[in-house]
């Protein structure tokens, strides 16, 4: 590796030690080659969501969206313009990532622009698709690498459903910090079903309406991310560890926010750093990796 592509994929893992939070601890299971890659991978996407969620004019943003898309033009083109985006490339050609899930991604964060409410959860499954599900698909080949690239249909089925998972924990985790951004990913048909309006979430009244409608949302996540589980059998045991590990945390702030009543509204609930670490221990040792 030359100077310039290792420079690019420190760029790259400096900002998703910074940024990472619980994908940092499922990153580490991985061995150096396939941690840089996604590392890659992360620090795009990383990229492309501050760009939605900054205090930029909204015509910024598009603009910054569309500059985004260029320079995924040009990694697609093999004249990759930033050290993020040299990485990126390197990852693309080594592992056989797909840059048209990275252009999903675009896709799903310039949703959030114009989108601050979803009527169903059809419409707020296809926002997770491109939001977390097109990451997770980015990620896989990564992944699978050395067992070929023809991984039959279901290991995609499963990846996708386990980005799924993963985003509808975070939605039920951030309902409060997504109210104060004006935005309400829990589908509207659901505050309904449960008697509920948006001043409720607005106001934080925590009542039995309110946990029965939270209680539900952590049921239809935990059924994803079981699914996504079903992934694991497909992947050889060294990069097993990080959608196990993945899976595990988001289960484990679901279960936390049980504890807690499901008072997501009076502040956000969090997994203790050294919590992560634990699981990320056990999940190794389970996994078998070195």
């Amino acid at each position: 590796m030359n100077r310039e592509l290792r420079a690019a994929y420190d760029a790259c893992s400096r900002i998703t030690r910074r940024e990472a939070k619980n994908f940092y601890f499922a990153f580490i299971t991985l061995p150096r080659r396939k941690r840089r890659a996604i590392y890659a991978i992360y620090a795009f996407c990383r990229e492309a969501d501050d760009i939605a969620d900054g205090d930029t004019p909204l015509v910024e943003k598009i603009n910054a969206l569309t500059r985004l898309r260029e320079r995924l033009a040009a990694v697609t083109a093999g004249e990759p313009q930033t050290l993020v985006d040299y990485a990126l490339f390197d990852t693309t050609v080594r592992f056989s990532v797909d840059p048209k899930n990275l252009s999903l991604v675009i896709d799903g964060v310039e949703m959030d622009l114009t989108l601050s409410r979803y009527a169903t959860f059809t419409d707020l499954r296809l926002y997770c698709h491109l939001v977390a599900s097109a990451v997770g698909l980015s990620v896989l080949p990564i992944l699978a690498h050395r067992r070929g690239r023809g991984l039959p249909e279901e290991a995609h089925k499963f990846g996708e459903a386990l980005g799924l998972g993963m985003q509808l924990a975070n939605i039920v985790r951030d309902v409060a910090e997504d109210i104060e951004r004006d935005r309400i990913y829990i589908p509207l048909e659901d505050l309904k079903r449960f008697n509920l309006a948006e001043e409720d979430l607005k106001e934080g009244r925590m009542n039995e309406h309110m946990r029965a409608l939270l209680a539900f949302e952590i049921e239809r996540a935990r059924d994803y991310l079981g699914e996504g589980r079903k992934l694991l059998t497909y992947l050889p045991r060294h990069a097993r560890g990080c959608p196990s590990l993945l899976a595990e945390i988001y289960s484990r702030v679901l279960d936390l926010i049980e504890e807690r009543d499901y008072d997501v509204l009076s502040s956000r609930v969090s997994l203790p750093t050294r919590e992560k670490l634990i699981l990320t221990l056990r999940t190794w040792v389970r996994a078998g990796l070195r």
